[in-house]
């Protein structure tokens, strides 16, 4: 493990509040850790960065000119908090490397606005890149934790309402389960340096209210039908509260016969890939994201 990801594993257990919040309480703080966030933007060179603010779509574009691929990448946040701002980065060497745009859609967050707002709008988005003559199999979509269930509700969401499904889809430790196992959780909760099952138990209450959507798929995607989902792509740390997450989904496709690369690692944490390029690890992973793309 690099010296870069002890230093991040240290500055997150010191910030982030992992154990005794309520809902209001974890409400707030992890919006002032997730919307504060102190990451200098680094952008690669002949990469734009523009807002968009129409009524099917608002939130960042970052682009080179003439893109060949379309990303839309769905942020993570514990579906309550997080700015697009934190994945400017990640977006700007994906468009870089991948000679494409990245749209990072704003989506609406709970308590205020709870299941299955942020799937609806997350689904406008995509029928947004359709309107605009997008080709689906120029189209990747992509999130982190909320934003990787996020992705996988789009995912789930696309197949059934008929549309075309993209390329291929990106996840970076995705949560997926609103009954996670408290024992497996347990066990994975001292080796977590952001995340805790507290946080998790609190963050379902607070997006699911409602106990009866907790079974629906776009809420637990693990509990979904893959059949004619796109290939997956899905990492996650072996140290995470959220491994589980993404192994239920993986065998979940798997068993529908979807293609997904699996990429695991110990001793990281979550969500690493998208701190880039301050990251080593998060480079080194980049550049299988990118592989994954281009041949999917």
């Amino acid at each position: 493990m690099s010296i870069q990801a002890k230093i991040i594993k240290a500055v997150t257990r010191r910030t982030i509040k992992r154990h005794g919040l309520n809902e209001q309480q974890l409400v707030r703080h992890l919006r002032k850790v997730f919307n504060d966030t102190p990451v200098l933007t680094l952008l690669p060179r002949k990469v734009t960065l523009n807002q968009i603010r129409e009524p099917q779509f608002e939130g960042d574009h970052l682009s080179v000119s003439n893109p060949s691929t379309t990303v839309l990448y769905l942020h993570g946040g514990a579906y309550i908090g997080g700015v697009t701002k934190t994945y400017h980065n990640l977006a700007g060497r994906l468009a870089k490397q991948l000679h494409g745009e990245v749209y990072l859609p704003l989506y609406p967050f709970a308590p205020e606005h709870p299941f299955p707002a942020a799937v609806n709008r997350v689904m406008e988005a995509y029928e947004y890149l359709l309107a605009k003559g997008k080709n689906p199999s120029d189209i990747v979509i992509a999130g982190d934790s909320a934003g990787g269930g996020l992705t996988l509700a789009t995912l789930l969401h696309i197949r059934d309402k008929g549309l075309p499904q993209p390329r291929c889809a990106v996840l970076f430790s995705p949560a997926s389960n609103a009954f996670p196992d408290d024992k497996v959780m347990a066990a994975l909760d001292p080796s977590d340096a952001m995340l805790s099952a507290d946080i998790i138990r609190t963050v379902i209450d607070v997006y699911l209210p409602n106990q009866e959507d907790r079974k629906h798929p776009y809420a637990s995607p693990c509990l979904g039908d893959y059949s004619g989902v796109c290939p997956l792509l899905i990492t996650a740390s072996t140290d995470e509260v959220l491994y589980p997450d993404g192994k239920q989904v993986r065998k979940a496709a798997e068993q529908a016969g979807v293609r997904v690369k699996w990429i695991e690692r110990p001793g990281l944490f979550h969500v690493w890939p998208i701190m880039v390029p301050f990251l080593p690890e998060a480079n080194r992973d980049l550049k299988s994201v990118v592989e994954f793309i281009r041949t999917a």
